[in-house]
């Protein structure tokens, strides 16, 4: 049950023509527990300030009675194309928990540019949780809304939709033809390179980092090991603008910039779509010889790169192949499952690093789930082969708890 405030209020309606007597009348409205949302995307924070647009829908407040002002909702630096956003969250959060009946924002794109997400939530999921939705400039209000505004609203969503649409291709386009010229699009420079002071596009060598550059590659060449040279750099007192471990120093080496070659392109997503960020083939990245200059030789970024490969081959010697390799997700975050081989007990081990909850499957365990979903014997073989003929996808949640997605279910 909703408990709302209420105010008597004694409204004097204008005289009538025929009884020119001032008619008094006493009306009951609700007091709103209201919420302000607003929302700035990153490409608009250099020519507006969201806190601007805070304070206008508290001063639209602060001229009505019927509004109890609750609190700021404010996702600064977020895309208005999907509601992945965290204080939109948390805004839905204490609606659910009676928190807040109203939400005002200052214009409809404000709250969405994706006019289907967007729709779901005016004419869906706001009336049926009892959510009174102002936008101020648009003139919309849910409580009052005429067939007329209705429609308007709706084509001022899809307009939204269309120009997010057309805003994302026209950067995406101006990104990729300044990738094709060898120009760095990227938020940071790698490290061993900062931005040209004359030109924010262009990369020049920072010696400092440089230096620490070149001491991997020629260490790894000469034999040493990743894991050394980590606690090496990790022990030292200068300070780095990254934090050192194996992973780190694996990357460095692997790339291609600091033998002069700019590869761009590597993700790609499309925001207004709700696309995931995904990787991109290594024939679609966009690759420019001589974009940067050279912080080790070609031939001494090649040779300590055959040394890890040749040091990689080694290490997976004996280690059998995985059949669940890119077919198992975590049931939580949907993410891809790491699989990792114990050469102690001899078996694969499944967890997800994003949940961090520890192991949730051997491999052992895996193989009796699903010989126990299929109805098959004890003696069936399950090759990699096999699972991608019979699943689209297993989602795993923990040891005992996993759902298999036969190909045809989705």
């Amino acid at each position: 049950m909703r408990i709302f405030s209420r105010w008597t209020v004694t409204q004097v309606a204008r005289k009538s023509r025929k009884n020119p007597a001032d008619i008094t009348e006493k009306m009951d409205f609700k007091v709103y527990k209201t919420a302000i949302y607003a929302r700035l995307s990153r490409e608009n924070q250099k020519c507006e300030k969201i806190e601007t647009q805070i304070e206008d829908v508290k001063n639209y407040i602060n001229n009505s009675y019927f509004f109890e002002f609750v609190d700021v909702y404010a996702d600064n630096g977020y895309s208005g194309t999907n509601f992945q956003r965290p204080e939109f969250e948390r805004l839905m959060e204490d609606i659910r928990n009676q928190k807040i009946n109203c939400i005002i924002v200052r214009d409809l794109s404000r709250f969405a540019r994706e006019h289907i997400g967007a729709e779901d939530y005016l004419n869906n999921i706001f009336p049926f949780l009892g959510v009174r939705f102002i936008a101020i400039n648009d003139g919309y209000d849910n409580l009052n809304i005429e067939p007329q505004e209705y429609f308007l609203a709706s084509f001022k969503n899809l307009a939204y939709s269309y120009f997010a649409q057309e805003t994302s291709k026209k950067v995406s386009m101006a990104k990729r033809e300044l990738q094709k010229q060898g120009k760095f699009v990227g938020s940071k420079p790698p490290f061993g390179y900062q931005r040209d002071p004359n030109d924010r596009h262009n990369l020049i060598i920072k010696e400092d980092e440089a230096v620490i550059v070149r001491e991997i590659f020629n260490r790894v060449a000469n034999g040493e090991t990743t894991t050394k040279i980590f606690n090496d750099l990790s022990q030292r007192e200068e300070k780095s603008r990254i934090v050192w471990s194996v992973s780190t120093i694996c990357t460095i080496l692997k790339r291609e910039i600091y033998k002069g070659i700019l590869v761009q392109h590597k993700t790609e997503t499309a925001l207004y779509k709700n696309e995931e960020v995904h990787k991109i083939s290594d024939d679609e990245q966009i690759k420019v010889e001589n974009a940067a200059p050279q912080i080790v030789s070609p031939e001494l970024w090649d040779k300590a790169n055959a040394a890890i490969a040749e040091r990689n081959l080694k290490k997976h010697e004996g280690i059998p192949e995985n059949p669940y390799k890119n077919l198992v997700f975590c049931g939580k975050c949907n993410k891809k499952v790491s699989c990792s081989f114990k050469r102690k007990y001899s078996k694969f081990d499944f967890n997800c690093e994003r949940c961090r909850n520890g192991v949730f499957s051997s491999m052992d365990n895996m193989n009796a789930m699903v010989r126990n979903h299929l109805k098959l014997s004890e003696n069936t073989e399950i090759t990699r082969d096999f699972l991608n003929q019979k699943f689209e996808k297993i989602l795993i949640f923990n040891r005992n708890n996993i759902i298999f997605i036969d190909r045809g279910d989705v």
